[in-house]
């Protein structure tokens, strides 16, 4: 064999398990039919938190008491800057993976078989393969020219309005930021409630603040279909229409299985991905699936997490995945974060009583810990100010089963977001300093 693993997919998932066994000394091919990076760092995690952090620094200053706001956004100026960091990064994932000795092709997979992969009319071998090939858009036929998750990023004027179809983690990412820089902005769901899947308590305080945004949400609404003259006309179940420059669907995404002779191997799937263990091995022993192709959370970390997993089992070390303390962090204003699993008891601390989120003109939110009955630490859900930044004290104290006394003994900075973990903590065993829990 010429490797002894070859790598379809230079996304996160794909580059990293490159890494890790470049790390190890062993001879990895990895091949990437468009940019290394993948979706993440061109198309999704890197470049919304860009168009996000511009969104809420021109609302943080605008809704600051005594400010008066006047300013003017070169969009090709921070297009150009944007693509300028996003190249920085790839480029530096580029270099890291070839000094650990990947090479790298820029083509389109074949699998021929569980061994080989054909890449621009040429066989490769390997003793292993990992599919890493990441994930692709739903789409919604006859809807147009609609915009995706590339085309919003990449918008050469701020619309002034915009209709997100789908209220999911990206359309509310999206809309926040949109509304902030002044679209006025319509989110429409099939669902009863935006975010479906996250807990209503954490949900709400995101949903106050879009509607102090003026953005109008819809639920329970199935759009019927899109027409366009000068304008978009997006027609929902009860008939009414609503008009805007600008569509943005985000009904979710799926696995990408197809175009690279996934169906050669003859793969078990579960449903539209590739099944796979514990160790991310498929049903052939020698073949990997890792990241958004071989199951549900689709987010960048989990890939990461995979990639670490499936290179340590190709390594010969027995590991097997482990999801409980996976945290999930969506962009929104503010922050939802959360990780673990709800206990048998919550402790819960509000935002209003922290010292540094009043600092920062902010004061809708929660802090919820979750323990059993002895204490132990299950989980978490946060929103607040960068509460995706706070998450992962949680996600430890769930792997290290650490008592709630264990985080509300621990020393944290003053004044900072983060005290409201330690206070969320000691309301657990029942003295929380700034605040007093009904009994």
């Amino acid at each position: 064999m010429e490797y002894d693993t070859i790598i379809i997919g230079a996304g996160p998932a794909g580059y990293a398990a490159a890494i890790r066994l470049g790390q190890k000394g062993r001879k990895v091919l990895m091949v990437e039919k468009e940019k290394i990076g993948g979706e993440c760092l061109n198309y999704g995690c890197i470049p919304s938190k860009a168009l996000i952090e511009l969104s809420h620094s021109i609302g943080y200053l605008r809704d600051m008491p005594g400010v008066t706001l006047k300013y003017e956004l070169d969009l090709e100026a921070w297009q150009k800057w944007k693509w300028g960091m996003i190249n920085k990064l790839t480029g530096g994932v580029e270099i890291l993976c070839k000094s650990y000795g990947v090479e790298i092709i820029r083509g389109m997979a074949a699998i021929v078989d569980a061994n080989t992969v054909r890449i621009n009319d040429r066989d490769y071998t390997g003793e292993n393969l990992i599919i890493a090939t990441g994930s692709i858009p739903s789409r919604i036929p006859d809807f147009g020219d609609v915009w995706y998750n590339r085309e919003i990023l990449d918008f050469k004027k701020i619309p002034e309005s915009l209709v997100i179809i789908g209220g999911g983690y990206i359309g509310i990412e999206m809309g926040n930021a949109f509304a902030k820089l002044g679209t006025k902005v319509t989110i429409i769901e099939m669902m009863e409630t935006i975010l479906p899947g996250v807990d209503r308590e954490l949900v709400n305080p995101v949903e106050r603040t879009l509607r102090a945004m003026k953005v109008e949400i819809r639920t329970g609404s199935k759009v019927t279909g899109v027409t366009r003259d000068s304008m978009y006309h997006v027609k929902i179940e009860s008939g009414e229409i609503f008009d805007a420059e600008n569509i943005l669907l985000t009904v979710g995404r799926r696995p990408n299985t197809e175009g690279f002779g996934l169906e050669n191997l003859k793969l078990e799937m579960n449903g539209r991905f590739i099944k796979t263990d514990l160790h991310k091995r498929t049903s052939i022993p020698n073949v990997y699936a890792i990241g958004d192709v071989s199951g549900e959370p689709m987010l960048a970390h989990k890939a990461y997490y995979d990639a670490d997993v499936a290179t340590d089992n190709i390594l010969g070390e027995e590991r097997e995945v482990d999801y409980r303390a996976m945290p999930f962090v969506i962009y929104s204003d503010p922050e939802i974060s959360y990780t673990g699993s709800k206990g048998e008891k919550v402790s819960i601390f509000p935002l209003a009583a922290n010292g540094r989120s009043l600092s920062m003109n902010a004061n809708i939110g929660t802090y919820r810990i979750y323990t059993d009955k002895n204490g132990t630490v299950t989980g978490a859900g946060i929103v607040a100010p960068h509460s995706s930044e706070m998450i992962s004290e949680i996600s430890v104290a769930v792997e290290s089963a650490l008592n709630a006394m264990d985080i509300g003994m621990t020393i944290h900075p003053h004044p900072t977001v983060s005290e409201g973990v330690k206070e969320a903590a000691e309301g657990a065993y029942g003295y929380p300093l700034h605040f007093k829990p009904s009994r």
